[in-house]
Formats: C-alpha cells, sequence, structure tokens
C-alpha cells in the first residue's frame, strides 16, 4: 500500500500553482498530444465555481444526485479539473480509467484542503 501511494505522489505532484498529473501514457485529444495535465486550480474565480454546476448536470445527464455529496462525485470532480486544466469536460471523460482517478484524485484534494 505505501508502494501505491508513492506512486500517485510521483504522478501527481504539486508545483507552484498548479497540480501536474503526469499521464500513464501519451493521451490526444482534438490532435493534441498530452504526456502530462497542468490543473491549475488557483486560476479558479467563483465563477467558475458556479458554474461547476451546470456543466456538471449536462456531464451526468440531468441525473438526480444528493446535492450534499457531488464533491464526491467523479463527474462533478472531472468537470473541476477540466476547468482546471482549461478544457471542455469531455477531455476528461476520455482519458484512459487510470488516469482520469488521478485527475479525480487531485480535485478532491483541491477541494478538501480549500480554505
Amino acid at each position: 500500500m505505501v508502494m501505491e501511494e508513492t506512486k500517485k505522489e510521483e504522478l501527481q505532484q504539486t508545483q507552484g500553482a498548479g497540480t501536474v498529473v503526469k499521464l500513464s501514457r501519451p493521451f490526444i485529444w482534438e490532435d493534441t498530444e498530452y504526456k502530462e495535465l497542468n490543473l491549475d486550480f488557483e486560476k479558479l474565480s467563483g465563477d467558475d465555481i458556479i458554474s461547476l454546476e451546470g456543466d456538471f448536470l449536462e456531464m451526468n445527464q440531468g441525473r438526480n444526485f444528493l446535492p450534499a455529496f457531488k464533491k464526491d462525485h467523479p463527474a462533478y470532480l472531472a468537470v473541476l479539473a477540466a476547468k482546471a486544466q482549461g478544457v471542455h469536460f469531455n477531455f476528461m471523460k476520455k482519458l484512459p480509467a487510470k488516469d482520469f482517478n488521478t485527475v479525480v484524485d487531485a480535485a478532491r484534494n483541491f477541494l478538501n484542503n480549500w480554505g
């Protein structure tokens, strides 16, 4: 388990204001190859955080959810990460599962350490 935690730390490093996530393999989106993502949560504004709700509902196809638990919902966290990366949330949906989970963990860590 300690080795798994060390690998996560290697994949997700905090550098300055952003969180760099090294992808497990190159990912191509709209003719651009990504080897890592720079999730700059610090650049987000209040407007960005408020707009998460609408994007989350669109991504989740309007399905019901308990608002109190949305910050633990992978779709909500993926939308937050997409905003931090500066891409449409569909980008996050297409990531390999391993990388998606790492990105969602980074967004969860941002929310948990907020304040």
